[in-house]
This record gives C-alpha cells, structure tokens and sequence, in this order.
C-alpha cells in the first residue's frame, strides 16, 4: 500500500521528499478519504477549471460603473456558470429566472426558491442542453 511504501524508506532531513513524506503523513486521514472513495477528486483541477471564467472576466468588471453594476454583474455571471456547470442552457435558465422569480413577490422565502435552483429535477425542458 502507499503507506507501506512511504514507511519503508527514510528521507535526509529538510529535504523535498522528507518535506513531501511529513506532509502525507500529516494528511493521512484526508488522503486515505480520497484513496478509498472512487468519487472524490484527488486533485482539485475541476475547481481551478470552475472559477477560471471568473478570474478572466474580473477585468471587466472593472468598467461598471458602481458597485451596484459591479455586484449585480457577478451576480449574472455566477447564475450564468453554475447553469453551465448543472448542463443547462444558460439562456433558457436566465428566461425561466426571469419568467418564474417575479411571481414570488419581494421576500421569497427558501421553499419558494428551491424549485429554481439549477439542480432541481422540477425545471423546464427548455432550460437543459439538448
């Protein structure tokens, strides 16, 4: 196993690999986690791949002109990703936000907003990618 391995041979104090073994060993319980559960990441490039759309729009936010625009701004460009990030059309989910959340008055409280969610089994057709 991989921790027979790392057990079975020594490392040169301050060394890269010593550095390298002290840190699995300090993160056994988090790595055996991932070793023994086929579903967890063991690295987090899916994160990385995630908030890269947002890293390469934050220039543009600069040219909001209030903080108002520039909240409002993320605000869309998080919906419009996590849509994408759900296999939905962005476009049609955008729509049915629009068509759906006025119906909900001013406070709508989270059982309203649930069935809204991108991941909600309850939306419209038009919302998926075909």
């Amino acid at each position: 196993s991989y921790w027979e391995l790392l057990d079975s041979f020594e490392a040169a104090e301050g060394t890269a690999l010593s550095k390298a073994k002290a840190y699995s060993l300090n993160q056994k319980q988090a790595l055996n986690a991932v070793l023994l559960d086929g579903r967890l990441e063991l690295t987090n490039n899916l994160a990385e791949r995630t908030v890269k759309p947002f890293v390469m729009a934050r220039k543009n936010f600069l040219f909001c002109d209030t903080a108002k625009g520039a909240d409002a701004s993320a605000l869309c460009f998080s919906v419009i990703e996590t849509a994408k990030r759900n296999g939905l059309d962005p476009f049609g989910y955008l729509l049915f936000l629009l068509q759906e959340l006025p119906k909900l008055g001013e406070n709508p409280t989270e059982e309203q907003l649930v069935p809204l969610l991108p991941w909600a089994e309850s939306l419209p057709t038009y919302c998926k990618l075909k």
